[in-house]
This record gives C-alpha cells, sequence and structure tokens, in this order.
C-alpha cells in the first residue's frame, strides 16, 4: 500500500464570539488517511482574505478511535455522510476522490453519494462580492457625453492605463551575430506594453550557449527611433512619434534597435495576433522557420586497442575526458553466472620441442573472459600450468573480442601472435551448443522456499515490507515477473521459468496466477 491514501471531504464548524455579524463559520477540511502505516492528516486549504491562518491542522500521525472508540481509526471509520469525532472536533465528511470510492467500492463497502457543504454568511458574502459586477465601463461615448455636459476632463496616460493594463504585445525575433569569430544566430523576445508605451528586449539563450545568463538585454523603457542617446536633466523631452511603437511591427519585418543592432521578427504569440486582427484590422503574416541547419560535427575515429587494461577502461578514457570505471552488465552476470566454455587446443604451427603441448582453452560466458591453461604432462620438459591471465581478449583472426563461436571444433583462434587450432570441446559445452537454454543445475524446491523465508526475514522484520518489495507497481498482488525479478534480488537467480512457476504455487493459494498479500501472509509465515 506503498502511495496509497484515501482522501476525504468535509468541514466542520467554528464558533465566532467577536463578531455580531455571524454566529459560526464553516471551515472545509481534507482528511488523508494512509494505508501504508494507518496514519493520518487533516489540512484546510487556503481562502483568500479569510483573516485565519490556515493550512496543516493535524499533523500525520495515528488518530485515535472515532467518538472514543477504543484502539486507532481504520479506514471503515471515514464514511461519507457520517462524522468524524477527533481531539474535541465533529468533522462531516462530505465527498471523497475517485481513488477512494473505488478502493472502499472493491473492499465491498461504497462510499455514499456526496453532500453539498453548508455555507456561512462569510461565504456568501464572498460569493456575492464576485457575482456582483461594477458600474458601466468607461467608453469614448460615455466620455463624449460627458464632455458635452460640461465635464470628463481626463488624464490621456491615465485612460490609456486603464483600457490597456497588462496587454502586452509579443514578438519573436532573431539576431545575426557578425561580431564574434564564429557567426551566432541569437533568439529574442520583443515585449511591447500597450499601458505605457514601453519596450523590453529579453533574450533567449539556447542550451548549452556558454553566455553569461544576463537574459534582459534592455531594461523595460521607452526606446527612441534610431541613434541611442543618453538624455541629460536639462534636455527637452522628445514627442511620442520619436519613440519605437509596437503597432508598427509585422511578422517578416526587420528593425533596428540600440543604434545598430538589427532585429528580424519571425513570430508573435496569439494575444499579439488577435489585438492586431481587432483593434487595428491588420492579419500577421505566418511563422517564418529561421532554424539553421544542424552543424556536422565529425566524430574522431576511435584509435584501436592496445591491449593494456581491459577494453571496456581503455574505451572510457576515449569517451570521458575524466575516465569513469565502466559499468558491468548485472543481467548477464545472473544469467551466465557459472557458465565456462572448455576446449582442447594444439599450437597450429608448432616447433620441434612444442607439438606435444595441449592447451585447455576456457570462455567464462558472465564476462566474456578468456583464460588459457596448460596441463602438466609426464617428461614433457617444459613448465606447465598459467598461459594466459584472465581477462578480456581479442582474437586476433577475427579482429574482434573471443565469443562463443570462436571455440568451435576445427577452428582456430590467435591470441598474441599465438595460433591455436581448436581439437575438442568437453561435455558440457557440447550440450550448451546444442541447447543454450538448457538447465544442468536441478533445485530442490523445498529446499529454496526455506532459504528464501530465511532470507525475507533477516533482511525485513516485518512481511508488509517484503511484500513492498515484491510489488514492484503497487496495485497490491504479485505477478510472476516480479516474482522471479525479486528471486534474483534474494539471490536466487538462473532459475528455470517452469520452475519458478512451480515455486510460486507454494505462494499461491487460489491459483489465479498472483499473489495476494493474504496469501503472501500464510505462505511466508508457514500457516
Amino acid at each position: 500500500f506503498d502511495r496509497h491514501v484515501l482522501r476525504f471531504y468535509g468541514y466542520f464548524r467554528e464558533a465566532v464570539v467577536e463578531s455580531n455579524l455571524e454566529n459560526s463559520r464553516v471551515r472545509n477540511v481534507v482528511i488523508y488517511y494512509y494505508l501504508e502505516d494507518d496514519t493520518c492528516h487533516v489540512i484546510e486549504p487556503r481562502e483568500d482574505n479569510s483573516g485565519i491562518p490556515q493550512g496543516q491542522l493535524l499533523r500525520r500521525h495515528r488518530f485515535p478511535g472515532n467518538h472514543g472508540a477504543s484502539g486507532y481509526l481504520k479506514p471503515e471509520d471515514l464514511r461519507v455522510g457520517e462524522e468524524l469525532s477527533v481531539y474535541g472536533k465533529t468533522i462531516k465528511i462530505t465527498d471523497a476522490d475517485p481513488f477512494t470510492r473505488s478502493y472502499f467500492e472493491q473492499a465491498g463497502m461504497p462510499q455514499g453519494t456526496a453532500e453539498a457543504a453548508e455555507a456561512d454568511a462569510f461565504r456568501r458574502t464572498r460569493e456575492a462580492m464576485k457575482e456582483n459586477s461594477a458600474l458601466a465601463p468607461r467608453s469614448y461615448e460615455k466620455i463624449y457625453r460627458e464632455v458635452m455636459l460640461g465635464g470628463g476632463h481626463i488624464n490621456a496616460d491615465m485612460q490609456q492605463f486603464l483600457e490597456n493594463d497588462r496587454k502586452v504585445l509579443r514578438f519573436f525575433a532573431i539576431m545575426d551575430d557578425l561580431q564574434t569569430p564564429q557567426f551566432e544566430r541569437r533568439p529574442f523576445i520583443l515585449l511591447y506594453f500597450l499601458a505605457d508605451d514601453t519596450v523590453e528586449i529579453r533574450e533567449m539563450y539556447p542550451l548549452n550557449c556558454g553566455r553569461d545568463n544576463f537574459p534582459i538585454f534592455f531594461r523595460k523603457g521607452k526606446l527612441a527611433i534610431g541613434d541611442y542617446k543618453v538624455m541629460g536633466p536639462q534636455a527637452q523631452p522628445r514627442p511620442r512619434k520619436d519613440f519605437v511603437d509596437g503597432r508598427n511591427w509585422s511578422v517578416g519585418m526587420t528593425i533596428t534597435l540600440l543604434t545598430n543592432n538589427r532585429f528580424f521578427l519571425y513570430d508573435a504569440d496569439d494575444f499579439t495576433r488577435e489585438y492586431f486582427a481587432n483593434e487595428l484590422g491588420t492579419e500577421l503574416g505566418p511563422r517564418i522557420d529561421v532554424t539553421l541547419p544542424e552543424r556536422a560535427v565529425t566524430r574522431a575515429q576511435t584509435p584501436p586497442y592496445t591491449g593494456y587494461g581491459t577494453w571496456d577502461d581503455s574505451m572510457s578514457s576515449v569517451t570521458h575526458l575524466i575516465p569513469k570505471p565502466p559499468q558491468k552488465d548485472f543481467v548477464k552476470l545472473f544469467q551466465h553466472e557459472g557458465k565456462i566454455l572448455r576446449a582442447k587446443a594444439r599450437f597450429a604451427n608448432p616447433k620441434a620441442e612444442d607439438v606435444d603441448r595441449v592447451f585447455v582453452i576456457s570462455y567464462f560466458m558472465q564476462d566474456d573472459c578468456v583464460s588459457i591453461h596448460e596441463p602438466p604432462q609426464r617428461n614433457l620438459g617444459i613448465v606447465t600450468g598459467r598461459f594466459l591471465e584472465k581477462a578480456v581478449h581479442v582474437n586476433q583472426l577475427t579482429g574482434k573480442f573471443f565469443t562463443p563461436d570462436d571455440l568451435v571444433p576445427g577452428g582456430s583462434v590467435k591470441v598474441y601472435n599465438h595460433e591455436f587450432h581448436i581439437l575438442d570441446v568437453d561435455e558440457y559445452t557440447r550440450k550448451l551448443f546444442e541447447n543454450p537454454n538448457h538447465q544442468f543445475n536441478t533445485y530442490d524446491a523445498e529446499s529454496v522456499l526455506q532459504k528464501l523465508r530465511e532470507s525475507m526475514r533477516q533482511q525485513f522484520p516485518l512481511v508488509r515490507d517484503v511484500f513492498r518489495r515484491f510489488d514492484k507497481d503497487h496495485d497490491g498482488v504479485v505477478s510472476a515477473g516480479e516474482f522471479k525479478e525479486c528471486l534474483e534480488k534474494f539471490g536466487f537467480a538462473n532459475l528455470p521459468e517452469d520452475f519458478v512457476l512451480g515455486l510460486m504455487k507454494n505462494f499461491d493459494g487460489c491459483r489465479d496466477g498472483q499473489i495476494s498479500y493474504n496469501e503472501f501472509c500464510d505462505a511466508l509465515l508457514d500457516e
């Protein structure tokens, strides 16, 4: 039941003694019940301008039984339409979320229909404020009528702010930067604020561009047309026509701002297109594709393997500036643990003193290592024993690492300028060539089951923790795939598929192909 949480909605009434406008106030709450450890906590959603400290009302812990009952609160104590009494507060449960309802339906205890929460005077006042509309909007006809009656002397700038507050025209642009040693196309966003006719330019930094993170190219302010000049305190203010007007921009247009920065406008957002179409009667053009073709960077050729160290270590020095230890293929280690192919070989072109020498080539399937051993012979006159250290070696005849196919009788292999002729393989290798999935080991189901129980009890004292380890998708049951994965984690790898299914039957009492929590407890506790 990890991350399985039941959620209920409710409310409780709180007395209000400091006001003569209301006697009590309804406070909505959300109750969370965690199935993993039977703990609860209660929060109150925050409401604007309520004047009440809201948030977490009761921290997460195990609640006492409902209405003073012995023990602790259980899931069946939470019912829609009933009351929950905890620490002197009585909470009326009104609804539950869809997951909670489906959980109780599967348990055979469906929840009741949702009930509407009660409303107090404060909430009704807040809702009325949202529904009441303001006076008639200030339009040009209203201004004309006020002027005709001798009034209507308004502030033009204030009127522009009231009509266009929070309305911003946004254009997407690019600038081809030719001042850098390498050509660069820099993306920008041009913002024109209709409320006060100001402009702001922001740069959109591409990923890994190498530039300092200062996206504001031009801070919000009025932008003059032409050369940018710094005005002194005694300078005459410029007329409005000398400043940039975003209403004159269009998609596909090239504009020069800040003296010598040329911006090409290639797109605009949806609000800008609607504003031009509805207010100005102009349709902006479609988006223009300005993306540059990807620069083809040729990858340096991988240098040949030198033979020093393992191949993975040498390759890590090529792919990383700071070499990292290679990662092991644990799946391959589990599947081929203990599988060793052995072949009998002789020198292909032996000298006179090497004609009678015999070698055993061992190939380890779990990590692709190869070792060569020379068994002792009577009156050979040569020190026998280890001929080649166990490691990953290259077959010089193929130019690749050793594979099981290289040990086929009648073939040849060459390592460190020594060529060997394969004479024969052992019985284990021959059977493995005939059937790669053949299992040579026999397993006792009762012994494996007892070892599995002991391993589980040693690692996890609670049965619930063991079941969570098995249940990967947290659906309340353990499937055959999940059972096999956990067997490998507990040290039981390379088990045949039919043996795993037979072992699973000791846990699956209902024979439905999956293990429930109750069945798992019975099998683990041997009941």
